[in-house]
């Protein structure tokens, strides 16, 4: 399990069991209950119309849905990490609810194409919203000797992605400055759980 330091208010194992670990993680989108899933179909090239939920504008441009034996999963596009703050530990957002186990594959039961997000809804972040969603971030980046630091932030985008089990909403926060997104925040419980992720190049010499 990844190390997270000072990026949770509470209940972080709970957290981290749905925020995996690693770029390349086999989470699946979601198939019709008669069909059987592919042995490996990360792309969801093979998954049924309607089943993987499109990614709306801007977050598109920094994310994709893949899909595995376990459930979909949210994704930085290649060439960029989400990494948990102040690690280098790559992190996956999974539509698998917090202590939520998938059951395996049975009969007409596939979970590949059952856990999915089932909605996901787009916002940019303006007003009294903008205020908190920057002073969550304040918090979460600063503490001691840098408390007065503030980020430079030109942007919120507000991204809330609902699991097919139990309802869970996700609420996803994208800091940007210029066009590029450069630390996210993933809130449940209203925001009274969070994980604070350093978004990066993994290649030096990309553009954005």
């Amino acid at each position: 399990m990844m190390s997270v330091r000072g990026t949770c208010k509470t209940s972080l194992s709970c957290l981290m069991s749905v925020l995996v670990a690693g770029m390349i993680c086999l989470f699946a989108a979601s198939r019709s209950a008669a069909e059987e899933a592919p042995e490996s179909d990360l792309l969801c090239e093979q998954a049924p119309t309607g089943m993987v939920e499109p990614i709306p504008q801007p977050f598109n441009y920094w994310m994709v849905i893949v899909c595995g034996p376990q459930s979909q999963a949210l994704v930085p596009i290649e060439g960029t990490l989400w990494l948990a703050h102040g690690s280098n530990e790559p992190v996956s957002i999974l539509a698998l609810p917090p202590g939520a186990t998938s059951m395996p594959t049975s009969g007409n039961y596939n979970p590949s194409y059952s856990v999915r997000f089932k909605s996901l809804y787009a916002a940019n972040v303006e007003g009294e919203k903008w205020d908190r969603s920057l002073a969550l971030l304040r918090d979460a980046l600063t503490s001691g000797e840098n408390a007065d630091k503030k980020p430079n932030v030109d942007h919120i985008f507000q991204l809330d992605a609902v699991s097919s089990i139990y309802d869970m909403r996700y609420n996803i926060y994208f800091y940007v400055t210029g066009t590029r997104p450069f630390a996210a925040i993933v809130c449940i419980d209203a925001c009274q759980r969070t994980l604070l992720l350093d978004i990066a190049q993994s290649d030096p010499a990309s553009k954005g």
